[in-house]
């Protein structure tokens, strides 16, 4: 089993996440549009923005999701930190190689856009449950779900 215990939970400054999406933080209200907001691009359908409230993921990692058709945007409304299993959407299949995984820690008052086609576990977190706030298409769970097993389970360390 690969352990992420060696590996440091990397922050939205890591160059990784330019192949894999966008790190948002807050700015100031009349801020104009810049580099630091998300470029968003959906297929057909509508959208869905909505709070999910989710249980803490079982450990080791087995598998990672990506959406096709969509970005995804995730964020926490209760302020606590959370974390992102990311890979990026070059890495392909029909086993995603457990190596190419990283692990990304959003703190309060950041969020993440993830570029259409990135590999992505979690939000994970510390807590039993959360909420996040998420935007995708209404159908995203349904017609743009792609999950693939890791070549090796990834156990994660949340600090």
């Amino acid at each position: 089993m690969i352990s992420h215990e060696s590996l440091k939970a990397a922050s939205l400054l890591d160059p990784r996440l330019d192949s894999c999406g966008t790190g948002l933080r807050e700015v100031d209200d009349m801020t104009p549009s810049g580099d630091q907001d998300a470029e968003l691009r959906f297929g057909p359908g509508q959208l869905r923005y909505y709070v999910m409230r989710i249980h803490r993921r079982r450990q080791p990692i087995t598998a990672m999701t990506r959406h096709l058709q969509a970005t995804q945007y995730l964020s926490s409304p209760e302020g606590r930190p959370f974390w992102m299993l990311l890979a990026p959407p070059d890495t392909q299949g029909p086993v995603l190689d457990a190596s190419a995984a990283w692990l990304l820690k959003l703190n309060p008052g950041e969020g993440i856009k993830l570029h259409v086609g990135t590999w992505h576990a979690g939000p994970l977190f510390e807590a039993a449950s959360a909420s996040f706030f998420n935007l995708e298409l209404a159908d995203t769970n349904q017609r743009d779900h792609e999950t693939l097993s890791l070549s090796d389970p990834l156990e994660v360390v949340l600090v």
